[in-house]
């Protein structure tokens, strides 16, 4: 919690906002949609989910999700996901099922046939081939393998199994140009040859030991491997294998298990979809270190060596710092005197982190809606990517009842409990990492410095000069394929289409006879901001037209006419591949109202149905972009 000099001025949270009992808010959905009021019953069903409930609690909620998609359908996403394992799958799907409505996805689910997910895939008519997922979730498990104890061979035993799984993953990506999610092979509970099993030459152990190794190392970007141990880790072995009931109905793992299995699943879900969290907001007293900074001073606050509890906000605080470096924005969110709230990142040698860790950092009175709702302002990131961290229970209900798009991390009373409440969310999994991760704080903090500069600016043509930009655009290849998807899946502002592709779905479009596509960088003078911007068009249905498919670029870099100098680079490209007509589609989101003016402004007519501009090219007789560049060198493209 933290001090302040007056009365609290905070708005007190109802009773309900603060209730973390699953059960208790499942009721109150139940009332609240026997009432009709479906989105606040959905919302109430939305934060039990997010309390991480046992799986009865699935199975009780089952006839209100029912009615909750019928009535309040999700609609961050829409997305086709196959289940397919060796065992039974149907309480897996109604789990995976919860749990994607509470992210906001609108899921349709196909359920392989029992123990036939060979079949499934490499079946030309089968229900999956009909289906066309966008997701596949493979399932598998140690008795898929079906290993003797010992095999003679342990080195071809491996391969003939990696090769059969490779084989159906490419099976996968040829279809359906599909996402795939690969279970790592679980071990038996039980082994006869017991502590040998580890060390045996051509044991079941080693084989599934190396055979997941394999599979990690050789997944194609278009495939992440699931892992199961860690799943078996949070829930316990003996939740997780259940003897009874595969006997009874062939299900695995057990019943207790199956929530932690299908938030792993829905982590690898997000993180496809674009969904994954990219900002982590930080409370400060009683948050990151022990103590009220401003009633304790610099000696009386506890971080680092010298006391239990200070070693555990200093973990707390290493692993805030470990998801910095793997890319994830760091924000403070303090009700404190800004000069207070410094002094320990600048003058206690038990802080972990720094003030150059953070790209915002907002100490003050306000209350905690509104400094969260300037920080995503600032930052030009929606409050969809905000995860909170805050040890005061009535600011957590607050958030929540305001701003339900934000996740809010219910920790205990002890700190010790936080660093494995943060991470049991799995707010912040990446299929990924890349060098655009690595350098994202660094390239948001000179976001920040550019828009302090532009406040002080004359005007918007002074500060763009001032700025020495510098664009050059590429075509999709092998060492962008990665930061493309990214791009398509998380970009809503500007994203005319907010079409979201798989990778398979994107080298499919890139490799389209007649098609083109232009993946474009930005530097200034103050530093490489990496990939921005991506266009992609494919040949329309009238002769020597192309339809723009994609066309979107990153938050970070709106307001500097970017767009003008993409634009000119579509058009070069049509001149050169002799396309007379370009067709733009604009299809309106809740968050990409700032492009609906786009194509008029770039001098495209509307044309037939609303949201259709079609572009004479040979209309086009100067450069759109004369503020994107200082002259005429710094504006370049090309291919690789």
């Amino acid at each position: 919690m933290n001090a302040r000099p007056n009365a609290d001025r905070t708005p007190a949270a109802s009773p309900d906002a603060q209730c973390t009992d699953p059960f208790a808010l499942l009721e109150d959905g139940r009332t609240l949609a026997a009432l009709g009021r479906w989105d606040a019953a959905a919302l109430q069903l939305r934060r039990a989910l997010c309390l991480h409930p046992p799986y009865t609690f699935f199975a009780r909620s089952r006839q209100l999700l029912v009615s909750l998609w019928r009535e309040a359908p999700p609609a961050l996403r829409r997305a086709r996901i196959a289940v397919l394992g060796g065992s039974t799958t149907g309480l897996m799907v109604q789990t995976i099922r919860a749990l994607a409505f509470r992210d906001g996805i609108d899921a349709e689910l196909y359920e392989g046939m029992y123990g036939a997910f060979r079949q499934e895939v490499l079946a030309p008519d089968s229900g999956l081939g009909r289906f066309r997922p966008d997701v596949a979730i493979l399932f598998t498990h140690h008795r898929d393998l079906d290993l003797p104890p010992i095999v003679d061979d342990e080195t071809a035993a491996v391969e003939r199994i990696v090769e059969e799984y490779r084989g159906l993953w490419r099976v996968l990506a040829d279809r359906f140009g599909c996402h795939v999610v690969q279970h790592a092979f679980d071990r038996p509970s039980h082994e006869s040859h017991g502590g040998l099993s580890s060390r045996l030459p051509g044991s079941r152990e080693r084989i599934i030991r190396l055979v997941n190794a394999r599979l990690e190392a050789e997944a194609p970007s278009f495939v992440s491997v699931l892992d199961t141990d860690r799943v078996i880790a949070e829930v316990g072995l003996a939740k997780w294998d259940h003897p009874g009931l595969w006997q009874m109905a062939r299900q695995h793992p057990g019943t207790d298990a199956l929530p932690a299995l299908c938030e792993e699943q829905l982590a690898h879900v997000r993180a496809v979809l674009g969904l994954t969290r990219k900002v982590l907001v930080c409370d400060l007293d009683n948050t990151l270190w022990r103590g009220v900074i401003g009633e304790d001073g610099i000696d009386g606050i506890r971080v680092g060596p010298g006391s239990v509890e200070g070693e555990v906000y200093a973990d707390l605080q290493r692993y805030v710092r470990e998801l910095k470096d793997r890319g994830v924005l760091l924000a403070v969110c303090s009700k404190n005197e800004p000069a207070d709230a410094e002094l320990p990142f600048r003058k206690h040698p038990g802080m972990v982190l720094r003030l150059d860790d953070f790209v915002a950092f907002v100490a003050n009175w306000d209350d905690k809606v509104t400094n969260l709702e300037r920080i995503a302002e600032t930052l030009r990131v929606g409050l969809d990517s905000f995860v909170v961290l805050d040890d005061n229970p009535l600011e957590r209900a607050l958030i929540r009842r305001h701003l339900p798009q934000v996740a809010v991390v219910e920790v205990g009373a002890a700190p010790s409990t936080y660093v494995r409440a943060l991470d049991r969310g799995r707010y912040f999994t990446s299929l990924t990492w890349s060098d655009e991760d690595r350098a994202r704080t660094e390239r948001y903090r000179r976001t920040a410095a550019a828009e302090s500069a532009r406040a002080q600016a004359g005007s918007l043509e002074s500060f763009l000069r001032t700025l020495r930009m510098r664009g050059t655009c590429w075509p999709i290849g092998s060492e962008n394929l990665a930061r493309v998807v990214q791009l398509t899946n998380k970009t809503n502002q500007f994203n005319l289409t907010t079409k979201r592709y798989t990778e398979g779905q994107v080298e499919r479009l890139r490799t389209t006879p007649g098609a083109w596509s232009g993946v474009f960088e930005l530097t200034d003078c103050y530093g490489d901001h990496g990939i921005i911007g991506l266009l992609i068009a494919v040949p329309a249905e009238a002769p020597s037209t192309w339809m723009v498919d994609t066309w979107l670029m990153s938050c970070r870099v709106l307001g500097r006419r970017f767009e003008d100098f993409m634009a000119d680079r579509l058009v070069e490209a049509a001149r050169e591949h002799g396309i007379g007509r370009l067709v733009g589609i604009y299809r309106p989101t809740e968050k990409n109202g700032l492009v609906a003016d786009l194509y008029p402004r770039l001098g495209f007519a509307p044309e037939g149905t609303e949201g259709r501009f079609v572009l004479d090219v040979a209309s086009v007789v100067r450069p759109f972009g004369e503020f994107v560049a200082t002259d005429a060198s710094a504006a370049v493209a090309g291919n690789r």
